[in-house]
């Protein structure tokens, strides 16, 4: 993991972000970070175009959210077909499966606003 800061910026040169909402359990919720950083760390940094991700926990145990930025459409579309043929991907979303439902959906970003403590 980085503690390095993300630049988000309206029209980053085609750059495409998944954003996956997870719904889980409150019990299962520490279970769902563990297998989500596992996996993004161990198999979705490793495929081309893969910029970088992030994960995070609502504070009432319900949801997590994963966004991950890759370099463009393109890199999203192939990494979708790779990892859709990676047994440890598929491993990885089976055990996710078990505890929690997903959502996700590509974005681009269309406004980036800043307040006075940025």
């Amino acid at each position: 993991m980085s503690d390095s800061t993300i630049s988000i910026r309206v029209g980053a040169d085609g750059a495409t972000t998944m954003i996956n909402v997870f719904t889980v359990e409150p019990g299962d919720q520490a279970e769902l970070v563990r297998l989500e950083v596992t996996g993004m760390t161990g198999i979705a940094s490793k495929v081309p175009g893969f910029v970088r991700g992030s994960i995070h926990r609502s504070l009432d145990g319900t949801r997590l959210v994963n966004y991950i930025h890759w370099a463009d459409s393109d890199a999203w579309r192939n990494a979708h077909e790779t990892l859709k043929a990676n047994p440890e991907y598929l491993e990885h979303m089976e055990n996710v499966r078990r505890i929690a439902t997903a959502d996700p959906h590509p974005y681009e970003v269309i406004a980036v606003i800043d307040g006075a403590a940025a």
